[in-house]
């Protein structure tokens, strides 16, 4: 009897594993990529499975800039698109510190197969020309900027994201 109930245990363990639950998403950081000193330009190729939908839900690319002072980075996402009823977040974020949380610069909500993402016009001076009293206090100071890519959770079967292209552009202020 013993034996049975361990059979019948294992059993519903690896069916229930093999099965996939309804609605399951998953995330995935597809690149992280740290720029050498004198690069200011970055193109990642999308591959098949940079696709967004009912299979995966979010996309990162990252990068480092590896610059010694404040950057602007503006970005670009392409993609092909599979039906047109679902819209999808596409999003410029940076952070300070490897372990900051992400903040939001430029925030999109969007159908279309292209996007460009551009960070704000910050000014490192006031209105009478002193430097800002508080470096580090704008987006400009950045040290790692990602583009997130993502769906609500409730895409259509028939609609998907394929990510062919992304591309970073970093400008050094001096």
């Amino acid at each position: 009897m013993k034996r049975l109930i361990v059979f019948m245990t294992m059993a519903l363990l690896l069916i229930a594993g093999a099965c996939k639950v309804e609605g399951q998403v998953t995330a995935r950081q597809v690149v992280t990529k740290s720029l050498n000193r004198n690069a200011t330009y970055y193109e990642y190729t999308g591959v098949a499975g940079d696709t967004l939908g009912t299979e995966q839900d979010t996309l990162y690319f990252t990068i480092l800039p590896n610059k010694h002072g404040p950057v602007n980075v503006n970005a670009r996402i392409e993609g092909t698109r599979t039906g047109s009823t679902d819209s999808y977040d596409m999003d410029l974020e940076g952070k300070v510190f490897e372990n900051d949380s992400w903040t939001k610069v430029d925030e999109n909500a969007t159908q279309v197969a292209s996007l460009s993402l551009y960070q704000p016009e910050t000014s490192m001076v006031d209105s009478a020309g002193v430097a800002d009293a508080m470096p580090g206090s704008g987006p400009n100071f950045f040290r790692y900027w990602r583009i997130f890519a993502g769906t609500d959770g409730t895409v259509a079967v028939t609609d998907k994201f394929t990510i062919t292209k992304v591309i970073f552009k970093v400008y050094e202020r001096r």
